[in-house]
């Protein structure tokens, strides 16, 4: 496993057992690193959503569909986190695009 991934692991790892604040710092490193690394957005994303630090939450997640535009989960997250501010019409329109992106492949 690549330093990297082993990083990342350690970022989730620490979620998942809901240290949140090690989770971010650890997410963050991940970052730090690779600023490209979608998937440690989309993870940031998920634990600013657990502190509902929804702001963060959203604006993290959407510089993880900067880094890769067509995955779908990423859409389904901001979808999912816009429900929650209440901002209805533009969850809808972010699960249209996940949903376009699942049935198209």
């Amino acid at each position: 496993m690549s330093e990297l991934r082993a990083m990342y692991q350690q970022a989730f790892d620490a979620f998942v057992k809901g240290d949140y604040e090690a989770s971010v710092a650890a997410y963050q490193r991940v970052i730090e690193r690779d600023p490209r690394f979608g998937l440690a957005y989309q993870g940031l994303a998920e634990v600013y959503s657990r502190l509902n630090r929804l702001d963060d939450a959203i604006a993290t997640i959407r510089k993880a569909i900067e880094c890769d535009p067509d995955e779908a989960l990423f859409h389904t997250s901001l979808s999912r986190f816009l429900q929650r501010q209440g901002r209805i019409p533009e969850a809808e329109e972010a699960s249209a695009v996940a949903a376009r992106m699942n049935a198209s492949r």
